[in-house]
Formats: structure tokens, C-alpha cells, sequence
């Protein structure tokens, strides 16, 4: 081997021999040089996108990147075992799809072979070039890459095997420039086998002339990432990566890249839709013809395809069309499953088998034959002879399809028109991809809605075989979303070091670096459109993003109706159902596919988690998906409730677990008071990850202005005429209540786990003194759940009244109109109800335990009782009832202390705790701040 082959000291150091970690070479292109990255000096056609042929006017295009049958090894290793090849396209077909859709040449680049490419050529194809894709490795540590070669013989192709030039990526380079071998690095960010880092990239640098820029099945975050590293090239920097390498370049100029783009495709989708151009009057200097006067205007497409790739290595070459993404490559996936299905399994399938895969596999363009009438009517008529008198069961998602599928095809006939085999020369129907996933997320919402009924059914007739045939078909159902769940997993696995690539390259000040953007997060939580303080806090959030232009976005899934903000998404759930005595609140499974496929878009940089319920575990799959941090709040004790509701030592052990397992991958833990960091320690959770989150108040929202005792006849004429979500309210239940009685107040979820038998046995107590005093109180109780009829009957003497659930303007005047709040639970982590109390200028009585507490200054804003001190709970409401000063005085005080705890303080921590989760992850990936480069903002330590 030469010194231009190899590193030229042999030194371990030399190479950087031995095992390579991404973080340690992070800082490396940023260390040989520090010069502003410049645009790259070449021409430019229409920007790459899915232009039409007539934009491309007076350019040669080839889709460079294209596979077929022959590229017959398992895309993953474990398909290999069932036979399943990465292919299943004709090379003929490619060539007629290419053609099709506006390419001048054609090539086929199949998987370390070149046998579907000389199909073409012996049978005397024009404008075609043969290609292989070829598989390299780095020696040191086996670093996978793919390069793709033009131009390449089955003499080539036998010498590659066997000079075992692929286990060595230095003796491959310089064998394609000896053989003077068009070629290009394919996907030159993608990982294939978790080596792949920017030691590898620099040194490809010096040894490929050419770079694949745009690839149609991967992300298109690769794209200005490829292309900021090509620009980054200057014989400076070509000098000072030989120098750090101790590796010759294996070019001329070879800071000047050849660029070039396909589509990557292996299932007749997306042939022609991504590809590499060149201005055809540079073809003339590939011919050496000679340019008459105006000759320029005339000049035809490059009919040559060597002279086309001459000219792409010599740096004259752009890229188009469009990038890859998750539905693309679920779609890439699913083709392939299909035509396995109907070539490998047709023959074994029974009549009805083949009717519906028919069906089915022409969305794939794969066919399978139709069965005769006679066919069927025999095979229809043997099923009912075996089964004798019992009736023929079909799977609840088989009866789903007959009554889903035809009427939403007729909504989508852009899917529908590409059903016919005619149709698919330019691509099935997967090949719409847009509109495809949107088919597909919307034929498994209305498949789920379908089964439910059925599932809930079986579910309370206990019938067994029922259930069963629900769970396999909502398996089924699971099965068909997974090509596109895996392929958004798959699309984001270059994320990490797409963000290195970009730190390092980009120009100080231009906002490329991840460190010098603003950061945006995805919030995920079951609960928004309800009446609850989790749900206001999320909606303070959400607002105060807006209002400070933050990139903040809300994701939920509920039946309830959500504030209409642009920054609100709420996914309608494929399945909602009333918890069992909750009505008030769902139980829903949410769209996940439809949701990650947003968040993909979204591409946040932190993922925040409000609630441990379904939609927060979408959010936690996001995270995964997008290998970046998530946050939560521990809004609500679970455990706690659980125990209050069942008293079940091992429900309350079971609870305790999963609120383990579910928080603990979390960066950072809110609570919001410092009562309950004790409490996720005592889950087992890490200290240092538990921080108390700054209590806030909407001080405009609940206030004493909005005091108004005209309220009182306001709400009993809504429920005299229903306008209440609350069920079976009537206006018997308000009584008669009287404007200048003194209010005692709670506001909240009349339920169990609120401690509400607390409140009536003390109201009891209380109502009894106040009456032997001559006092004139009542209790109102605005909310509702499943203790409110139990609570209701056992007040019925003692002027209690109950209004129901209340919203927006008129909650701001109830709180403001009542006189003292009473707020019995133990199981809140903050009580965002007695903040808005104190706002409004009342007193509030809270418990001893939880995060109430912190929020109330005991003898001046209100008091904090032991929760079993019962006959204390109603002295100080006896107390308070009858000193209207003191109760004045108090509500006054509680009023001036929450002023200070304002949303805009509040949000303001909430967000710069994440942004400094986000820099400690950048941190951990070697994203640091470079001298008079990016980022020059050290990032803080979480907590």
C-alpha cells in the first residue's frame, strides 16, 4: 500500500487506531481551523424540491441512487431468517419509472452486486450507466459506509471481492481513483452500525471526490448538514486535515466535491423523485464539441451518462428533488412486506384469504390473483357445511374493514385512482405519501372507533371469546401502525450527530448551532379542557408562550374542549370512554402514530410531560424517538389517591412502582412545592433531579374586582335551565341562597381523594355552632364528582349549597364574592385553588400536609390545622364567620402576598429549567461553547 493509501506514520496515534467514541471527537473539525464557512461557487438550478420536468429546462438529471430485486439481502438481519429480501422492483420497471417521471439517463445501484444493472445492459437499454452500491468499512474500527460507483463492469465488481478491497475504505479510494471510477459517499451521515462520527466524515473528505447531498429515503436534517460540511472545505482546511490525519488526500482540489441525489428506492415509489443534475451545455466540455454562436440556447440533454458523471466529479453537479422521511420509508417498508406476502404466501392462502389480500396488497402495488365467483361460492358454501348450525365468526377488525374502508377511499381519490395496476408505472398508491399517512391514521381511528362498542361489550358480558377476538384485532391493528412508528425512530437516529455537524461548522452568529437557537418544547398531558389546577397551569404556560414568543407546543387528546390558541393540539382520541364515577373525566387511547408524526415535524429539542396517563406516554415515546431530554411535573400524589380511594396496601404499592418507573428516565422533576421532592425521593427517585417548581398565580384572572353578589341569581338560572356540565344538578340543589349570607367556599373535585367526608363531618360541626350563635354562613361548593351526591344528602339540613362546575368569568367572581375557603385535601402537590383564593381575597383553611401549605402564611393569610383536628377546622370557620375584621383582614393580606407570586416569575423558571436540561445534554454530546465561535453561553447544570 502507498502513502497516499494510508495514514502516513503507523504510530497507533497516527490513525487514532482502537476504539472511537462520538464525544471525544466532537471538537475536532472546530480544532483544525476556525474560518467562516463560505457558499459553495457553483451553478444553480430550481431548489430542491419536487419540481416538475418543465422547471428543469436546459438540465440532465439522473436519479443516481435506485435498487432493484437484485439487492436481495434483508434490509435488518433478523428478515434474513424468514427470506425476506430489501427488494422486489424489476430492473425494467425502475428504468420505465425513471423515464416516466423526467429523468434523461437512468442507473441502477443495487447492494454489493451488479446483476440487475446488466440486465438492462445486455438487453441494450439507452442512457443507462450501470452502478453498485458498495459496502466499505473503516479498518480501525469497522465503521460501516455505503459508497455508490458508476461506470462499474462485472470484472470491477469480481475485482472488489477479491482484493477484499471492502474492509479496508483506504484501498477502496484509492482503487476508484486508479480505476478513475465515478462515485459518490452515500448518505454521508447516516449510521449504520453506531460508529459513524465526524472522525469518519473528515477523513472521507480526503478520500471521496463525491458526496451524496440530497437521499430520498433519508431525513432531510442530513441535507444542510452535508452541504454545510462541503461548503467548509478551502485548501486551508484541506492542508490542516492532512496534517491532523497524517492522511494525503486522494484528489486534485479535492476541496471541490462533486454533489449528487437519488431516491434511494427499493419499492417503485419514489424513482426519479430525487436526483442528481447537470446544465446540459456543460455536456459540451465533456464532448469537447465546440459551441457555436448561440448555440448555448440549443443545446440538448447529456446523452452520454459517463460524460454526465465526468462532469459530476469534476464539481459541476447539483442536487434535487425531494429528501427522505418517516411516512416515505414506512411506505418503502410495507411494499416490501406486501410483495413478499404475495409472492411467498398467495399459494398457500384459501379463496377468501386471496379475496381480501387482493384487496389489500394494491395499495402496495403487489397483486395477488383475484379468486373466481365459483371460487368463493364454493369456499363460502364449505365453511358453512363444516361449521354445521354455528355461526361463522369473523374478527371484529375484518368486519371493521368491510364497513370502514369504502367510504373513506371515497374520500381520498387521489389513494383510490392508484388502486389500479394501470396507475402504477408512476407509483401505487403508498407512493402518495402525505396524503397515504394521513389515509392510514385516519382508516385506524375509524377501525378503533368501529371495535369499541364490541370491546366494551365483551368486556361487560365477561365473554371470553370476545375479548380475545378484541385484543387480536386491535393487535392487528398495533401491527399496521408499526412500519411507521419504527420509521420515525429510525429517521431521528442521526439527530445527535447532525447537531454536532451544524455546531461545528456553523458561522459564529448565524444561529446554526444548537447553542444559538431558541429552544422549543413539545408538552404532552391528559388533562387541558377540565376543570382543574393542572389544566389552568397548563394553560397559563401555553398563553405566557405566546405572549413572550416562545416556541412552546401543547399536545393532548380529550373530548373536552380546549382553548382555540395556535400552540394548542389536541389529537381527537380513537377511543374515549368516561371514567368509571368520574364523569367528569376521560379515558381515552390517543392517536399515537398521527401524534409522534406531528412531533416529528415539530422536531422539539426537549419534551415536557404533565401527567403519567396515555398522552404522557406518547410524550415519553417522542422523547425516545427524538434521543432528547424529558421533564415532568408531579402534579398529582397518585399513590395518595389511590390510598384514599381503595385503602388497598398493594393497589398503593403498584402505583408507587409505576410512578417510579415512569419518572425516573426523566432530566428533571417539578413539584410544585418543596413538601413533595420528599415525596418522588421516597418513590426512589434521584434528589438532584427534584426541584420545586415557583408557584404561580393569574393575579388578573382572580381578583377582588370582580366581586359581585349578583352572581348568586345568575348561577341558579343556569341550572334551572341546564346551562351546567355538572349531571343531575338541579336548582334544589343551590337552595335559596341568600346575597348577604358569609360564603364559605370550596372550589375544586368533589371526590373521595379531595378529603370531602373531612369537609361535610366539619361542616356539620360548624353549621350546628353557627346556628346556635345566630350567625348567618353557608357552604358553597362549586365543582362536582362522585362524593357530590353522597356529600349533598348528608348536608340536606345544613344550608349547603352546590352549584356545579363553573368556568372562566364566572369562576373569577365566585371566588371573588365568597367570603373564606376551606380546602381539605392531603394529597395536592401545590393547590393551585388556594392561590387563586388568596388572589381573590379570601382566607383559606388548608391541612398540614402536602404543598397547600407553602402558599399560606398561618395567622395572616389563613390557617394550617391538622387534618384530624376536626372541632379545630370548624372553631376557625365559626371564627372566621363571625369576625368579619379578621376575615376582611386576612383576605386583604392573602391578596397583597400573591401579587408577588406571579405567572410571568413562575413561567420564566419553568422555562429556563429546561433550556438549561437542554444545554447539559448538548454538553454530554461534546456541544460546547468554541472560542470566537458558537455558542459562546456555557450551559448550567440541571438543578
Amino acid at each position: 500500500m502507498t502513502d497516499d493509501q494510508r495514514p502516513a506514520r503507523t504510530d497507533p496515534q497516527a490513525g487514532h487506531q482502537g476504539e472511537h467514541h462520538e464525544t471525544d471527537r466532537v471538537g475536532e473539525l472546530s480544532e483544525t481551523l476556525s474560518v467562516p464557512v463560505t457558499g459553495r461557487k457553483q451553478a444553480q438550478g430550481p431548489v430542491a424540491n419536487d419540481h416538475p420536468a418543465a422547471d428543469w429546462k436546459g438540465w440532465t438529471r439522473i436519479d443516481a441512487h435506485a435498487h432493484t430485486r437484485a439487492s436481495d439481502g434483508p434490509v435488518f438481519a433478523a428478515l434474513g431468517l424468514i427470506g425476506v429480501p430489501e427488494c422486489y422492483s424489476e430492473p425494467e420497471a425502475v428504468y420505465d419509472q425513471a423515464m416516466a417521471r423526467g429523468m434523461e439517463l437512468v442507473t441502477i445501484t443495487d447492494h454489493d452486486t451488479v446483476d440487475g444493472a446488466m440486465e438492462l445492459v445486455e438487453r441494450g437499454f439507452e442512457r443507462f450507466i450501470p452502478g453498485e452500491e458498495v459496502t466499505v468499512y473503516f479498518p480501525e474500527d469497522r465503521c460501516k459506509l455505503h459508497v455508490t460507483v458508476w461506470g462499474i463492469t462485472p470484472e470491477l465488481h469480481e475485482e472488489i471481492a477479491k482484493e477484499r478491497l471492502n474492509d479496508d475504505v483506504y484501498r477502496f479510494a484509492a482503487w476508484l481513483r486508479d480505476r478513475d471510477l465515478a462515485h459518490a459517499l452515500a448518505h454521508p451521515v447516516y449510521i449504520q452500525n453506531r460508529r459513524l462520527s465526524l472522525w469518519h466524515l473528515e477523513r472521507c473528505a480526503l478520500l471521496f471526490r463525491a458526496f451524496e447531498l440530497i437521499n430520498g429515503a433519508h431525513s432531510s436534517q442530513h441535507v444542510a448538514g452535508v452541504e454545510r460540511m462541503l461548503d467548509w472545505l478551502s485548501p486551508e482546511r484541506i492542508r490542516a486535515l492532512t496534517e491532523k490525519h497524517q492522511l494525503k488526500p486522494l484528489w486534485d482540489r479535492s476541496w471541490v466535491k462533486g454533489m449528487t441525489g437519488g431516491s434511494d428506492d427499493h419499492g417503485l415509489l419514489n424513482v426519479g423523485r430525487t436526483f442528481t443534475a447537470v446544465r446540459n451545455e456543460d455536456g459540451l466540455h465533456a464532448t469537447d464539441h465546440v459551441a457555436s454562436e448561440g448555440a448555448a440556447q440549443a443545446v440538448g440533454p447529456i446523452t452520454d451518462p459517463a460524460d454526465f458523471f465526468r462532469l459530476v466529479m469534476e464539481g459541476r453537479s447539483i442536487a434535487g428533488g425531494v429528501s427522505g422521511h418517516a411516512a416515505l420509508l414506512a411506505h418503502q417498508i410495507t411494499t416490501v412486506g406486501a410483495h413478499y406476502t404475495a409472492k411467498r404466501m398467495a399459494d398457500d392462502m384459501d379463496p377468501g384469504q386471496k379475496y381480501f389480500s387482493n384487496k389489500l396488497l394494491r395499495f402496495a402495488g403487489a397483486h395477488v390473483d383475484k379468486p373466481t365467483k365459483v371460487s368463493l361460492a364454493w369456499h363460502t358454501a364449505k365453511r358453512k357445511m363444516l361449521l354445521g348450525k354455528r355461526k361463522s365468526r369473523s374478527l371484529p377488525i375484518t368486519k371493521a374493514l368491510r364497513s370502514e374502508l369504502k367510504p373513506l377511499l371515497e374520500q381520498c381519490p387521489e389513494i383510490k385512482d392508484r388502486l389500479d395496476p394501470a396507475a402504477w408505472i408512476s407509483g401505487s398508491a403508498l407512493s402518495q405519501h402525505e396524503e397515504m399517512a394521513n389515509f392510514a391514521d385516519d382508516l385506524s381511528s375509524a377501525l378503533s372507533k368501529a371495535m369499541a362498542s364490541g370491546a366494551i361489550d365483551a368486556l361487560r358480558k365477561r365473554d371470553k371469546v370476545g375479548i380475545v377476538d378484541h385484543l387480536l384485532s386491535y393487535g392487528v391493528l398495533l401491527a399496521a401502525q408499526l412500519p411507521y412508528i419504527f420509521s420515525l425512530f429510525y429517521q431521528n437516529k442521526e439527530r445527535n450527530l447532525v447537531e454536532q455537524l451544524n455546531h461545528q461548522l456553523g458561522e459564529p452568529g448565524s444561529g446554526v448551532s444548537a447553542l444559538e437557537r431558541p429552544m422549543k418544547i413539545s408538552l404532552f398531558t391528559d388533562t387541558l379542557g377540565d376543570v382543574n389546577g393542572v389544566s389552568r397551569f397548563i394553560q397559563n404556560v401555553a398563553e405566557f408562550a405566546n405572549k413572550t414568543d416562545r416556541d412552546l407546543e401543547v399536545i393532548t387528546s380529550t373530548t373536552f374542549d380546549c382553548p382555540d390558541w395556535p400552540n394548542i393540539y389536541n389529537f381527537e382520541p380513537q377511543f374515549a370512554s368516561k371514567l368509571p364515577k368520574y364523569e367528569n373525566l376521560d379515558m381515552v387511547l390517543p392517536p399515537v402514530t398521527r401524534i409522534l408524526r406531528h412531533v416529528d415535524k415539530h422536531q422539539p429539542d426537549v419534551i415536557h410531560i404533565s401527567t403519567p396517563g396515555p398522552v404522557g406516554v406518547v410524550g415519553y415515546i417522542a422523547a425516545k424517538m427524538l434521543r432528547i431530554p424529558v421533564l415532568g411535573v408531579y402534579h398529582t400524589d397518585f399513590p395518595a389517591y389511590i390510598d384514599h380511594l381503595f385503602d388497598d396496601d398493594s393497589l398503593t404499592w403498584m402505583t408507587r412502582r409505576f410512578m417510579h418507573w415512569f419518572y425516573k428516565p426523566f432530566w428533571a422533576i417539578f413539584t410544585r412545592s418543596e413538601d413533595y421532592v420528599e415525596s418522588l425521593v421516597s418513590l426512589g427517585l434521584d434528589r438532584d433531579r427534584c426541584l420545586s417548581l415557583q408557584p404561580g398565580v393569574d393575579t388578573d384572572t382572580f381578583h377582588t374586582r370582580y366581586r359581585d353578589p349578583a352572581i348568586w341569581k345568575t348561577v341558579a338560572a343556569d341550572t334551572a335551565s341546564g346551562v351546567t356540565e355538572s349531571k343531575n344538578l338541579d336548582v334544589k340543589s343551590l337552595g335559596q341562597i341568600d346575597p348577604d349570607s358569609v360564603k364559605v367556599c370550596f372550589i375544586g373535585r368533589v371526590s373521595v381523594e379531595k378529603n370531602m367526608p373531612h369537609l361535610t363531618r366539619v361542616w356539620k360541626k360548624a353549621s350546628a355552632e353557627i346556628k346556635k350563635r345566630g350567625l348567618n354562613a353557608e357552604l358553597v361548593v362549586v365543582g362536582d364528582g362522585p362524593y357530590r351526591r353522597e356529600m349533598e344528602k348528608a348536608l340536606k339540613n345544613t344550608r349547603a349549597r352546590f352549584t356545579g362546575f363553573r368556568h372562566k368569568s364566572q369562576l373569577s367572581t365566585l371566588y371573588a364574592t365568597c367570603d373564606l375557603f376551606v380546602f381539605p385535601s392531603t394529597t395536592d402537590t401545590l393547590g393551585q385553588v388556594v392561590m387563586e383564593a388568596q388572589a381573590s381575597g379570601m382566607p383559606v383553611l388548608v391541612t398540614d400536609q402536602g404543598g397547600p401549605q407553602e402558599v399560606v402564611r398561618h395567622g395572616k393569610t389563613g390557617y394550617v390545622i391538622p387534618t384530624e383536628h376536626e372541632d379545630e377546622w370548624a372553631a376557625r370557620i365559626v371564627e372566621l364567620v363571625e369576625d368579619t375584621a379578621r376575615r376582611q383582614s386576612m383576605g386583604a393580606a392573602g391578596h397583597e402576598a400573591m401579587q408577588s407570586l406571579n405567572l410571568r416569575a413562575s413561567f420564566e423558571h419553568f422555562w429556563q429549567v429546561h433550556v438549561e436540561a437542554w444545554h447539559k445534554h448538548l454538553h454530554e454530546l461534546g456541544i460546547k461553547p468554541i472560542p470566537g465561535g458558537s455558542g459562546q453561553v456555557a450551559p448550567k447544570p440541571v438543578g
